[in-house]
C-alpha cells in the first residue's frame, strides 16, 4: 500500500510526537534510497521538518534526498537552512553559493539562494570578533542582501535584512562608504510592504523592523502584535525574536524591547517548537515590580489570542524560586524550588526547597549541598547562593520510593516567593492541556523555559505524565499548570515510559511525582522534627 508520507509526517508533528516523527524519517529517507528519481513529496516533508524547528530529521532527510543528485532547488535550500538555523553558517554557505551561480536555476530561486548567502554571511558577521574579517563578512552580507532586494524590490525581506545590518553598522562605529542610510532603506521598504495590501506574517514582520529602524516604536508593536495575530509557526517567531536581539541588539530592560521582546517570548511558549531561555535581568525583582507597578503591561493584558504579559511574568515569577543545586565548587547536578512548608506539612518549616530524593541525598550530601538562585546576583539583596541547613525529608528512588528530598534552606533571597500549590490537577480530558517545566537542564546558569513539547498526557493518584523537553540536569524541576501552579515534581523520562491508569504499552513521556502523593507521603511518614 503506497504511503501518504506528507500526512503521516504532519500528523506526527500535529501531536507533538518526536519519536515517530524520528522513526518517520529514518523510513522516508530509506524510501528515498530505494526509489529512482525523488517524490513529489520531498519539498512539502522537508518544509514540514524545517517549521517544527526538527533539524536533525531534516538534515537525515535532506542528504538522502541530495544522493540522487542536485535535483530540486528546494532540497539544497532547506538543507542549507536547516545547517544555518543549528549554528553552521560556513557549511550552509557552500549550498546557497552553488544555488546563487546556478544559472540553470530560475532566477526567482537564485534570488532567494543570494538571501541566503547573506545570511550566512552575517552569521558570520556576529561570531567574529576580529576586526577585518568581521567588516568584510558585513560588507559581503549587505552586498548579498542589496543585490536580492534590487533584483525584486517586493523582495522587502531581502531589503529589511540589509537595513538592520546597516544600522547595526552605525551602532557599531563601522564606516561603509557608498552604502545606503538604514533610515533611508527601511522607509523604502516600509512603503512597498504598505502597498502590497496583502500582509502575511513575513510582511509584518518586515515592517516592525522597518518601524524600529525609524524609530517609531508604537508602530513596531503594534506590528508585532498583527504579526502574533497571523498565527505563524513557531520557526517564524523564533527567527524573528532572534533577529530583533541579534542583530537590533534589543533587550527586555529598555524600550522598545522590553515590549517587543516579551510579546515574542508569550508567542513563542505557545508555539510548537517554542523554546525561551530566561535572561537574569528579566526576572530581578526590581524590574518585575517595575513593569507590573509602572504601567507596561497594561496594552495587552486578557487578550486571548496568545498569553499574555500577565501569563508571562507569572511564570518568571516562579522562575526566582527556582534553584540550580550545586557542590561546593558549583558543579551542577539538578534542581531544585522553594515552596511554603507549611502547605505540604503542619510540621515543615515556613520555607523549604524540594528536590529529588537522586539529587539530595542520594547524589549529594545536604552538608555539601549549595543552592544557587541565578538571575538575581546582581540585583541588591544578599544570599544569592545559601546553603542547606538540614534534610527534614527524605523518600528514596529506588524501592518504589517517591524520590523525593525536602530540605531547609540556611536562608534564601529576599524577594524570592515560594511557588504556589495547585488546589488539584485539571479536570479530565486532558485535550490540550499543557504543563510547564523550568528547570537547569546541562547545569545551565539561566533558568530554562522546557515548552518545546509540553502536552499533560495523564495522571493518577501517584505520577503525572507530560510531554516537555528535560535534559540532565532538570531533575528536581517544578512541573506547572496553565495558570503556574504547582502540579508536581519531575524525576524522569524516556521513549518508553509505561501508560497510567491500566492502560496497555508505553509512549514518549517524562514523569513528575504529584503533589498529592507528596502531601500524603508525609502525612505517613511525618518530617524530621528540627532540633532544639
Amino acid at each position: 500500500m503506497r504511503r501518504n508520507w506528507i500526512k503521516e509526517f504532519r500528523a506526527a508533528t500535529a501531536t507533538f510526537d518526536w519519536p515517530v516523527v524520528n522513526e518517520l524519517a529514518h523510513s522516508y529517507a530509506a524510501h528515498l534510497y530505494a526509489v529512482p528519481s525523488l517524490p513529489g513529496t520531498i519539498g512539502p516533508v522537508l518544509q514540514e521538518l524545517r517549521q517544527t524547528l526538527r533539524y536533525t530529521e531534516l538534515e537525515l532527510v535532506a542528504d538522502a534526498a541530495l544522493a540522487h543528485g542536485p535535483g530540486l532547488p528546494v532540497v539544497r535550500r532547506q538543507y542549507a537552512q536547516a545547517l544555518v538555523d543549528i549554528g553552521k553558517p560556513a557549511a550552509a554557505l557552500a549550498l546557497y553559493s552553488e544555488l546563487a551561480s546556478d544559472e540553470m536555476l530560475a532566477p526567482v530561486d537564485r534570488d532567494e539562494a543570494r538571501g541566503g548567502v547573506g545570511r550566512c554571511y552575517k552569521e558570520l558577521f556576529l561570531a567574529c570578533t576580529e576586526p577585518s574579517r568581521r567588516r568584510q563578512y558585513l560588507t559581503l552580507s549587505l552586498d548579498a542582501y542589496l543585490a536580492a532586494y534590487r533584483a525584486d524590490l517586493e523582495h522587502t525581506w531581502h531589503g529589511i535584512n540589509a537595513a538592520a545590518l546597516l544600522a547595526r553598522a552605525d551602532r557599531d562605529g563601522i564606516e561603509l562608504p557608498q552604502m545606503p542610510a538604514a533610515a533611508e532603506l527601511a522607509g523604502a521598504v516600509l512603503k512597498t510592504v504598505d502597498a502590497t495590501g496583502a500582509p502575511d506574517s513575513w510582511t509584518e514582520v518586515t515592517a516592525c523592523e522597518a518601524a524600529i529602524a525609524l524609530r517609531r516604536y508604537d508602530e513596531a508593536i503594534e506590528r508585532a502584535e498583527a504579526f502574533i495575530e497571523s498565527k505563524p509557526h513557531g520557526f517564524t517567531v523564533a527567527a524573528f525574536h532572534r533577529q530583533l536581539r541579534t542583530v537590533w541588539q534589543l533587550d527586555t530592560a529598555s524600550d522598545p524591547g522590553s515590549e517587543l521582546l516579551a510579546q515574542l517570548r508569550s508567542a513563542l511558549l505557545d508555539r510548537v517548537g517554542g523554546h525561551v531561555t530566561v535572561e537574569p535581568e528579566d526576572i530581578r525583582i526590581a524590574r518585575l515590580d517595575r513593569d507590573l507597578h509602572g504601567g507596561r503591561l497594561e496594552r495587552i493584558l486578557g487578550v486571548d489570542r496568545f498569553q499574555s504579559l500577565t501569563w508571562y511574568r507569572n511564570g518568571l515569577l516562579r522562575c526566582r524560586a527556582v534553584a540550580s543545586v550545586q557542590t561546593p565548587s558549583g558543579d551542577a547536578v539538578g534542581t531544585g524550588f522553594l515552596v511554603a512548608g507549611p502547605d505540604l506539612h503542619p510540621d515543615l518549616p515556613p520555607l523549604v526547597l524540594v528536590t529529588n530524593g537522586h539529587v539530595v541525598p542520594e547524589g549529594l550530601r545536604p552538608d555539601d549541598t549549595v543552592l544557587a538562585f541565578h538571575g538575581i546576583d546582581d540585583d541588591p539583596v544578599p544570599r544569592a547562593r545559601c546553603r542547606v541547613k538540614r534534610l527534614c525529608w527524605h523518600q528514596p528512588s529506588a524501592q518504589n520510593g517517591l524520590d523525593t528530598a525536602i530540605l531547609e534552606p540556611h536562608g534564601h533571597p529576599p524577594g524570592v516567593a515560594p511557588v504556589p500549590l495547585a488546589a488539584e490537577l485539571p479536570n479530565k480530558p486532558l485535550d490540550h492541556r499543557r504543563a510547564y517545566v523550568i528547570g537547569h537542564p546541562r547545569g545551565l546558569s539561566q533558568p530554562q523555559f522546557s515548552l518545546q513539547d509540553n502536552l499533560l498526557l495523564d495522571y493518577d493518584r501517584r505520577w503525572v505524565h507530560y510531554r516537555c523537553p528535560t535534559e540532565a540536569g532538570s531533575s528536581g524541576s517544578p512541573v506547572f499548570d496553565d495558570d503556574w501552579h504547582l502540579i508536581g515534581l519531575h524525576h524522569l523520562g524516556g521513549n518508553r515510559v509505561k501508560r497510567l491508569n491500566g492502560a496497555a504499552g508505553t509512549y514518549a513521556a517524562n514523569e513528575g511525582i504529584t503533589i498529592d502523593a507528596i502531601r500524603r507521603a508525609l502525612v505517613e511518614e511525618p518530617p524530621t522534627a528540627r532540633k532544639p
